[in-house]
Order: structure tokens, then sequence, then C-alpha cells
């Protein structure tokens, strides 16, 4: 039996759970690391800086904003749940679509007012530290027992406490940790080649290379994981269009890389 411990430590009336502090060290080791890679794309640090601010606070009202709104009723007949994190759960493509979104009108802004600093460039900044928070984040969500998996007999099923003892599931969680350390690799990889070449300032392939890695890593996954039906249909929709939109980005891109290499 696997054993899950989804409180850290209580002191009196002070209570630390376990997947709050894992996703934050998670979070912060992947701000630090994404804040170090900035001068690889040549992105001002310090403009840099409030626009990744600002796509904190809101990847935290992305991931709530679905379980607000599947329970909206509840929440506005007493709103101080509103701030009772411990209620529902967080939702990380409502996390990310806030980062992404919030990080989108802070670039465009900032660019009116005359600076110059690229979305397109942020995101190939932000993605391969965002696998990594995943990576080390989803073992918050494992030992808190949650974002578990279907029923199976597998190889790989593990057995929850929570369920009865001849029950044994799917450890998803864990898959996507693992599944997030390939897509590293292979991020890590492409960029290293790329930035052995003088183009890689002047396309974007490891932005949208990665949004279909993570598309293809939820909608694998999604067939082992128990999910809210709400949530579910939510989440299918947001991979389609992630999914679209990154092969059409990604196919400009490498045809305009193409075109480069083509030209020197």
């Amino acid at each position: 039996m696997i054993e899950i411990y989804p409180v850290l430590f209580e002191y009196g009336s002070l209570r630390i759970d376990t997947y709050s502090v894992v996703w934050f060290v998670a979070l912060m080791l992947a701000i630090s690391w994404a804040l170090r890679r900035l001068r690889i794309y040549g992105i001002d640090e310090d403009e840099a800086r409030s626009v990744m601010a600002w796509s904190f606070v809101f990847m935290l009202l992305g991931a709530r904003a679905p379980e607000y709104f599947q329970n909206f009723r509840v929440y506005m007949s007493n709103p101080k749940l509103f701030l009772d994190l411990n209620r529902g759960s967080l939702h990380e493509i409502g996390a990310i679509l806030g980062a992404v979104l919030s990080a989108l009108i802070m670039c465009v802004v900032k660019n009116l007012r005359g600076k110059n600093i690229s979305f397109v460039r942020m995101c190939d900044v932000a993605i391969i530290p965002a696998f990594a928070a995943i990576a080390i984040g989803r073992w918050g969500c494992f030992l808190n027992g949650c974002c578990f998996g279907l029923v199976s007999s597998s190889f790989f099923a593990v057995h929850f406490p929570f369920d009865s003892v001849d029950v044994t599931r799917h450890p998803t969680q864990i898959y996507y940790s693992l599944f997030a350390c390939v897509n590293v690799l292979i991020l890590l990889l492409v960029e290293r080649k790329l930035l052995a070449g003088k183009n890689s300032r002047s396309v974007s392939i490891i932005a949208p290379l990665g949004i279909l890695l993570y598309c293809l890593m939820r909608f694998v996954i999604g067939f082992f994981r128990v999910m809210n039906p709400f949530y579910t249909s939510f989440a299918h929709v947001a991979i389609c269009s992630g999914a679209f939109i990154s092969v059409i980005w990604l196919g400009i891109s490498l045809r305009k890389f193409s075109g480069k290499v083509g030209a020197k």
C-alpha cells in the first residue's frame, strides 16, 4: 500500500499541507530557472520580472477559476469561501491559461508603451521551467492522494489507502511527472541544437513544440485518470485548441527556420 501524506506538519491550529509546499517549491524553482534563461533569448530582465509577477498572480486565479465557475452559486451564497483555498481543487490547465493570457496582455501593454518585450520569446523562456514545475509538483498530488487514476490491475498500479484493500489504481500523478521530465529533456536537446545557430531568436520553435508536447501528455494520461465531468469537458476543449494552435505555430516556425537556414 502506498502511504500518502496530505499534511506535512501540524502545530496547534497551524496546518501545513504537503500539496501546497511541494507545488510552491516547484513554482519557485521554475521561476528562478526562467529568470536565468532570459539572457538566452535577449529579454530585458527588469521588464520580464513584472510580466512574470503578474503571470504568477493570474496563474493562481486561473487555477481556481474552474472550481469557482462550476460551484458559482455556492461561492456567491457565501463569498468568504472564495478565500478558502482548501475548498475544492486547483486546476493545472486553468493555471496555465491564466498565466499565458496575463503575460500576453502585459507584453502588449508594455510594447504599446515603447518597451520591447516579445510574448513569443517569453513563452520560449517559460515552457521548459514550466514542465520542470509539473515534474516536481505532481509529486505533491501523489503525496496528497489527489488526481489519482482509474482502477487497474496493471503492473504499474498502486493501492491508495482511501480504497478498499483489493483496489489498485494507475498512479497518474507519477505518469505526469515522468512524462514532464521526458519533455524537459526533449526541449533542452532541441533548444541546444537551435542555439548552435544564429536563428534561435528570430524563430520560435521551443514554445509551440512545448505546447504540443503538453497537449500530448494531457491527452495520453487522460485515458488513465479519474476526472470531474465538468473539468473533463473544459480540459478537452483546452487541449484540442492548444494542439491546433501549436501545430500551426510550429509549422510556420519550421518553415521560416528552414528558409533562414537555406538562405545562408
